[in-house]
């Protein structure tokens, strides 16, 4: 069955991906492109790779901030930084869909705890894009 042959393709491909270092991979073909992405500290510990060191506790009273649609992500102005304070309700980023510029904000105060995509990567719905810790 031919498409049996390209699942196993797919998995084999999506196997040497998560073997390696690579975070993000693209295909294209026939006018099509498939793109395989990961965060870098997402490679899970295998038992031949060493354990973690003592991890850092997770924040308390963190919230995630999701896209709400489908889209290309550009940073606002000033640029966001990781362990910067916002003082109130303050637009972060856009998400750019259909020529739309959709504003994405930090929905109140709080500590940027991470920054979780890239200027220029596209989104998908749901998809975090920055953690907030409530103060």
């Amino acid at each position: 069955m031919p498409g049996n042959n390209v699942v196993q393709r797919v998995r084999s491909l999506v196997v040497a991906f998560l073997d390696t270092d690579l975070v993000r991979l693209r295909i294209e073909r026939d006018g099509g492109h498939v793109e395989l992405r990961r965060r870098a500290s997402s490679r899970p510990a295998t038992a031949d790779s060493p354990e973690p060191q003592a991890q850092a506790a997770a924040p308390e009273n963190v919230d995630a901030i999701k896209s709400d649609l489908v889209g290309i992500f550009r940073f606002s102005r000033p640029l966001p930084v990781t362990g910067e304070m916002v003082d109130s309700d303050r637009e972060l980023a856009y998400v750019e869909a259909l020529g739309i510029r959709n504003p994405v904000r930090s929905m109140g105060a709080g500590r940027l705890v991470s920054v979780c995509c890239d200027d220029g990567q596209p989104v998908e719905y749901g998809q975090t894009l920055f953690e907030i810790q409530r103060v």
